[in-house]
Protein backbone atom coordinates (compact mmCIF):
# COMPACT_ATOMS: atom_id res chain seq x y z
CA UNK A 1 0.00 0.00 0.00
CA UNK A 2 1.34 3.37 -0.75
CA UNK A 3 0.21 7.19 0.53
CA UNK A 4 0.22 9.93 -1.48
CA UNK A 5 -0.38 13.22 0.41
CA UNK A 6 -1.64 16.30 -1.89
CA UNK A 7 -3.20 19.78 -0.65
CA UNK A 8 -6.69 18.40 -0.92
CA UNK A 9 -5.44 15.13 1.19
CA UNK A 10 -4.25 11.91 0.92
CA UNK A 11 -4.71 9.26 -1.36
CA UNK A 12 -4.02 5.61 -0.47
CA UNK A 13 -2.91 3.37 -3.36
CA UNK A 14 -4.66 -0.32 -2.65
CA UNK A 15 -3.43 -2.35 -5.68
CA UNK A 16 -2.87 -2.08 -9.19
CA UNK A 17 -3.57 -5.48 -11.76
CA UNK A 18 -3.29 -5.29 -15.64
CA UNK A 19 -7.30 -4.42 -15.45
CA UNK A 20 -7.65 -2.24 -12.50
CA UNK A 21 -6.79 -0.19 -9.64
CA UNK A 22 -8.29 0.74 -6.41
CA UNK A 23 -7.46 2.91 -4.20
CA UNK A 24 -8.55 5.34 -1.39
CA UNK A 25 -9.44 9.02 -1.74
CA UNK A 26 -9.61 11.29 1.75
CA UNK A 27 -10.68 14.22 0.50
CA UNK A 28 -10.28 17.63 3.91
CA UNK A 29 -13.04 19.45 4.55
CA UNK A 30 -13.28 22.23 2.26
CA UNK A 31 -11.46 20.52 -0.43
CA UNK A 32 -11.54 18.95 -3.65
CA UNK A 33 -9.27 16.77 -5.68
CA UNK A 34 -9.91 17.88 -9.33
CA UNK A 35 -10.62 20.88 -11.24
CA UNK A 36 -14.19 21.38 -12.45
CA UNK A 37 -13.81 19.90 -15.77
CA UNK A 38 -11.82 17.38 -15.09
CA UNK A 39 -13.40 14.34 -17.04
CA UNK A 40 -12.03 10.42 -17.84
CA UNK A 41 -10.51 9.83 -21.24
CA UNK A 42 -11.41 6.25 -21.38
CA UNK A 43 -12.53 3.08 -19.38
CA UNK A 44 -14.73 3.30 -16.48
CA UNK A 45 -14.16 4.71 -12.54
CA UNK A 46 -16.60 4.03 -9.78
CA UNK A 47 -16.81 5.87 -6.35
CA UNK A 48 -17.89 4.24 -3.61
CA UNK A 49 -18.36 6.85 -0.40
CA UNK A 50 -17.17 5.04 2.57
CA UNK A 51 -17.77 7.82 4.88
CA UNK A 52 -18.83 11.98 5.26
CA UNK A 53 -20.66 13.80 3.00
CA UNK A 54 -19.75 16.23 -0.11
CA UNK A 55 -20.68 17.27 -3.64
CA UNK A 56 -19.95 15.42 -7.11
CA UNK A 57 -21.15 17.69 -10.03
CA UNK A 58 -22.83 19.73 -7.00
CA UNK A 59 -25.13 16.78 -6.53
CA UNK A 60 -25.15 15.38 -2.75
CA UNK A 61 -23.05 12.01 -1.58
CA UNK A 62 -23.57 10.67 1.43
CA UNK A 63 -21.49 7.14 3.10
CA UNK A 64 -22.96 4.19 1.03
CA UNK A 65 -23.76 6.00 -2.14
CA UNK A 66 -22.07 4.65 -5.56
CA UNK A 67 -21.30 6.72 -8.29
CA UNK A 68 -20.42 5.24 -11.90
CA UNK A 69 -18.51 7.56 -14.03
CA UNK A 70 -17.63 6.63 -17.80
CA UNK A 71 -15.40 7.93 -20.21
CA UNK A 72 -16.17 11.60 -21.24
CA UNK A 73 -18.21 11.96 -17.89
CA UNK A 74 -16.90 14.78 -15.64
CA UNK A 75 -15.96 13.81 -12.24
CA UNK A 76 -15.49 17.12 -10.37
CA UNK A 77 -15.61 15.91 -6.33
CA UNK A 78 -16.01 18.13 -3.34
CA UNK A 79 -16.01 17.85 0.39
CA UNK A 80 -18.03 20.38 1.78
CA UNK A 81 -18.72 19.28 4.96
CA UNK A 82 -16.58 19.37 8.36
CA UNK A 83 -15.68 16.02 8.23
CA UNK A 84 -13.01 14.10 6.01
CA UNK A 85 -14.66 12.85 2.87
CA UNK A 86 -13.68 9.05 2.59
CA UNK A 87 -13.73 7.75 -1.37
CA UNK A 88 -13.00 4.17 -2.12
CA UNK A 89 -12.12 4.54 -5.99
CA UNK A 90 -11.79 1.64 -8.92
CA UNK A 91 -10.74 2.46 -12.17
CA UNK A 92 -10.59 0.26 -15.28
CA UNK A 93 -8.46 0.55 -16.74
CA UNK A 94 -5.45 1.02 -13.90
CA UNK A 95 -5.24 5.03 -13.06
CA UNK A 96 -2.86 7.02 -15.21
CA UNK A 97 -2.65 10.73 -15.40
CA UNK A 98 -2.76 10.42 -18.94
CA UNK A 99 -6.34 9.14 -19.00
CA UNK A 100 -7.66 12.33 -17.14
CA UNK A 101 -8.15 15.25 -19.51
CA UNK A 102 -9.64 18.66 -18.33
CA UNK A 103 -11.56 21.01 -20.26
CA UNK A 104 -13.33 24.33 -19.54
CA UNK A 105 -16.56 24.46 -17.99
Amino acid sequence: MEKLKFPWGELIIVSTTKELSVGMDIITPGSTPDEPGTYLKKGVAIYYVIDGKGLFQNKPIKRGDLIKIKAGQKMFLKNNSRKNLKILCVYLPPYDDANIGHKNQ
